[in-house]
């Protein structure tokens, strides 16, 4: 049996003036090349989240909590993906697949997301944007990785090379182990320590997941990790 991964939506414009919750290609087709079947984790407010501001939305009721648990029950992993705008959908996703237990892999804002657990956002602008966001670069820049790290463990290097397309970086907290960093000081990879397997990256795998063998060995661990949550929790 493959394990089901939740990939939670993300918000986005179109062509038709009809705002969508989407999901991108890449991340669909890297869970199912990883040994997992994809499923989209939509969000429960009758919004259009596109057209709203995330502050000025009211606060998710009992009722619309109980329709993302319902969802995640399914879930043997969740994966947070990429984006520009986060909700309070995503802090809750979060929340609870910490609570659970639940392998959760958080990808580049996904990994921004994490960070909010239990507090609020804590994001700096990065200064020096050409070394953190080029989309046409295989690899922007180095990025060193903590030997006592899960991230470690599953890449087994100390150094490798990375792509980036972001413009902001999370602050060092106590909540969260730094698990890698760039060359000059932005945190690139988080571990919460009381999960079996709650990884974030700054950097982005399912990009490059048919070329570069640290790609594959993060989203096969996180694969292999969310069949040892189906196997325990049937």
């Amino acid at each position: 049996m493959k394990p089901l991964i939740g990939i939670l939506g993300r918000s986005e414009e179109s062509k038709t003036e009809m705002p969508l919750i989407s999901v991108q290609e890449k991340e669909r087709m890297a869970v199912i090349k990883s040994g997992g079947i994809p499923f989209l984790i939509l969000p429960p407010q009758t919004v259009e989240y596109r057209h709203s501001i995330p502050r000025e939305l009211s606060k998710l009721t009992t009722e619309e909590k109980k329709i993302i648990d319902k969802q995640l029950e399914v879930a043997d992993g969740i994966l947070l993906p990429g984006g520009d705008i986060s909700y309070e959908y995503d802090r809750y996703v979060v929340r609870k697949a910490i609570e659970k237990d639940i392998p959760l892999l958080g990808i580049c804002m996904g990994m921004q997301v994490m960070t909010f657990y239990n507090k609020q956002p804590n994001l700096k602008k990065i200064t020096k944007e050409s070394s953190h966001f080029n989309r046409k670069k295989k690899y922007v820049h180095q990025t060193f990785i903590d030997t006592k790290s899960k991230l470690y463990e599953i890449i087994k290097q100390e150094k490798i090379e990375v792509n980036s397309i972001h413009h902001y970086e999370v602050q060092k907290d106590d909540q969260f182990k730094i698990a890698a960093i760039s060359s000059d000081g932005v945190i690139e990879a988080i571990e919460y320590p009381k999960c079996h397997f709650c990884l974030g990256v700054q950097f982005h795998p399912e990009l490059n997941i048919d070329s570069d063998m640290n790609s594959q060995k993060i989203l096969e661990a996180f694969i292999e990790a969310s069949l040892h949550y189906h196997n325990h929790h049937i």
